[in-house]
Protein backbone atom coordinates (compact mmCIF):
# COMPACT_ATOMS: atom_id res chain seq x y z
CA UNK A 1 0.00 0.00 0.00
CA UNK A 2 0.90 3.44 -0.67
CA UNK A 3 2.12 6.19 1.83
CA UNK A 4 -0.82 8.37 2.07
CA UNK A 5 1.12 11.47 4.11
CA UNK A 6 4.74 12.76 3.34
CA UNK A 7 6.46 15.85 5.51
CA UNK A 8 8.25 18.65 4.13
CA UNK A 9 8.89 22.45 4.52
CA UNK A 10 5.24 23.82 4.94
CA UNK A 11 4.14 27.74 4.09
CA UNK A 12 2.13 27.83 6.85
CA UNK A 13 4.50 26.99 9.83
CA UNK A 14 7.79 24.55 9.97
CA UNK A 15 6.94 21.04 8.42
CA UNK A 16 3.86 19.97 7.22
CA UNK A 17 1.85 16.86 6.15
CA UNK A 18 1.05 16.49 2.64
CA UNK A 19 -1.12 14.20 0.59
CA UNK A 20 1.01 11.29 -0.83
CA UNK A 21 -1.57 10.77 -2.99
CA UNK A 22 -5.34 11.56 -4.00
CA UNK A 23 -7.55 10.89 -0.62
CA UNK A 24 -11.19 10.04 -0.02
CA UNK A 25 -12.98 11.78 2.48
CA UNK A 26 -13.59 10.21 5.76
CA UNK A 27 -10.34 8.48 4.80
CA UNK A 28 -8.30 7.23 7.91
CA UNK A 29 -4.92 8.78 7.32
CA UNK A 30 -2.55 8.51 10.46
CA UNK A 31 -2.30 7.72 14.05
CA UNK A 32 -1.75 10.82 16.56
CA UNK A 33 1.51 9.25 18.57
CA UNK A 34 2.91 10.61 21.30
CA UNK A 35 4.04 11.01 25.01
CA UNK A 36 1.05 9.51 27.33
CA UNK A 37 -0.38 11.86 29.93
CA UNK A 38 -2.77 10.58 33.14
CA UNK A 39 -5.64 12.41 33.67
CA UNK A 40 -5.27 15.72 34.91
CA UNK A 41 -1.72 16.15 33.79
CA UNK A 42 -0.04 18.02 30.88
CA UNK A 43 3.30 18.49 29.63
CA UNK A 44 5.06 22.47 30.01
CA UNK A 45 4.71 24.20 26.95
CA UNK A 46 8.40 23.48 24.79
CA UNK A 47 10.86 26.13 24.42
CA UNK A 48 9.20 27.10 21.88
CA UNK A 49 5.87 28.30 23.75
CA UNK A 50 4.33 25.37 22.08
CA UNK A 51 2.96 22.10 22.48
CA UNK A 52 1.25 19.69 20.98
CA UNK A 53 -0.87 18.51 23.73
CA UNK A 54 -4.57 16.75 23.14
CA UNK A 55 -7.03 15.92 25.84
CA UNK A 56 -9.10 12.38 25.80
CA UNK A 57 -12.62 11.84 26.85
CA UNK A 58 -11.38 10.05 29.76
CA UNK A 59 -9.28 13.05 30.73
CA UNK A 60 -6.01 11.16 30.09
CA UNK A 61 -3.75 13.20 26.90
CA UNK A 62 -1.06 12.87 24.71
CA UNK A 63 1.68 14.89 23.41
CA UNK A 64 2.03 14.71 19.98
CA UNK A 65 5.55 13.62 19.00
CA UNK A 66 5.25 11.43 15.79
CA UNK A 67 4.39 12.18 11.83
CA UNK A 68 0.41 13.32 12.94
CA UNK A 69 2.08 15.96 15.04
CA UNK A 70 3.33 17.88 12.13
CA UNK A 71 -0.06 18.79 11.03
CA UNK A 72 -0.33 21.95 10.45
CA UNK A 73 -3.79 24.47 11.86
CA UNK A 74 -6.16 25.50 8.86
CA UNK A 75 -9.19 27.98 10.01
CA UNK A 76 -10.99 25.69 7.07
CA UNK A 77 -9.39 22.15 7.40
CA UNK A 78 -9.50 19.04 5.17
CA UNK A 79 -8.77 17.02 7.92
CA UNK A 80 -9.98 16.73 11.43
CA UNK A 81 -8.47 14.65 15.16
CA UNK A 82 -10.83 12.07 16.16
CA UNK A 83 -10.17 9.83 18.86
CA UNK A 84 -11.26 6.23 18.01
CA UNK A 85 -13.73 4.89 20.28
CA UNK A 86 -13.13 1.61 22.20
CA UNK A 87 -9.29 1.73 22.59
CA UNK A 88 -7.32 1.74 26.16
CA UNK A 89 -5.36 3.58 26.19
CA UNK A 90 -7.64 6.06 23.70
CA UNK A 91 -6.42 6.87 20.86
CA UNK A 92 -7.01 9.57 18.09
CA UNK A 93 -6.66 9.37 14.05
CA UNK A 94 -6.44 11.82 11.38
CA UNK A 95 -9.41 11.54 9.29
CA UNK A 96 -9.93 13.57 5.58
CA UNK A 97 -12.87 15.71 5.77
CA UNK A 98 -13.15 16.07 2.33
CA UNK A 99 -11.34 14.77 -0.70
CA UNK A 100 -7.92 16.31 -0.78
CA UNK A 101 -5.77 15.88 -3.70
CA UNK A 102 -2.19 14.80 -3.58
CA UNK A 103 0.45 17.19 -2.94
CA UNK A 104 -2.23 19.13 -0.75
CA UNK A 105 -1.02 20.52 2.47
CA UNK A 106 -3.26 18.72 5.16
CA UNK A 107 -4.68 20.75 8.04
CA UNK A 108 -7.17 20.72 10.92
CA UNK A 109 -8.51 23.12 13.18
CA UNK A 110 -6.59 23.18 16.80
CA UNK A 111 -9.16 25.00 18.33
CA UNK A 112 -6.73 25.84 20.95
CA UNK A 113 -8.31 25.56 24.50
CA UNK A 114 -6.90 29.41 25.72
CA UNK A 115 -9.22 29.09 28.84
CA UNK A 116 -6.18 29.00 31.33
CA UNK A 117 -4.02 31.33 29.34
CA UNK A 118 -3.64 35.18 29.37
CA UNK A 119 -1.81 36.15 26.88
CA UNK A 120 -3.00 38.22 23.86
CA UNK A 121 -4.60 36.49 20.95
CA UNK A 122 -1.64 36.82 18.98
CA UNK A 123 0.20 34.63 21.08
CA UNK A 124 -1.73 32.17 18.94
CA UNK A 125 -1.93 33.74 16.00
CA UNK A 126 -3.12 31.74 12.33
CA UNK A 127 -0.96 31.87 9.47
CA UNK A 128 -3.59 29.30 7.56
CA UNK A 129 -4.07 32.12 4.79
CA UNK A 130 -7.60 30.96 4.19
CA UNK A 131 -10.35 33.28 3.00
CA UNK A 132 -11.79 32.96 6.00
CA UNK A 133 -9.11 32.77 8.89
CA UNK A 134 -10.36 33.90 12.31
CA UNK A 135 -6.83 35.36 13.02
CA UNK A 136 -5.76 32.20 15.77
CA UNK A 137 -6.06 28.81 16.32
CA UNK A 138 -7.91 29.53 19.32
CA UNK A 139 -11.35 27.94 20.15
CA UNK A 140 -14.26 30.29 18.49
CA UNK A 141 -15.95 29.71 21.28
CA UNK A 142 -13.51 30.80 23.78
CA UNK A 143 -12.79 33.61 21.60
CA UNK A 144 -16.43 34.73 22.16
CA UNK A 145 -16.50 34.13 25.79
CA UNK A 146 -13.30 36.71 26.27
CA UNK A 147 -14.81 39.05 24.07
CA UNK A 148 -17.92 39.42 26.14
CA UNK A 149 -15.88 39.95 29.12
CA UNK A 150 -14.00 42.28 27.80
CA UNK A 151 -17.50 44.58 27.14
CA UNK A 152 -19.05 43.80 30.48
Amino acid sequence: MAAKVVARKSGVHGMGLFAARDLAAGEKLIEYKGVRYPRGEQPDLGEDGTTKFLRFSDGTGIDGKGWAALANHGCDPNCELAEEEGHDPPRAWLYALRDVKQGEELAWDYRLDISSHAEAYSDWACACGAEQCRGTMADPAQLEDRSRGSRQ
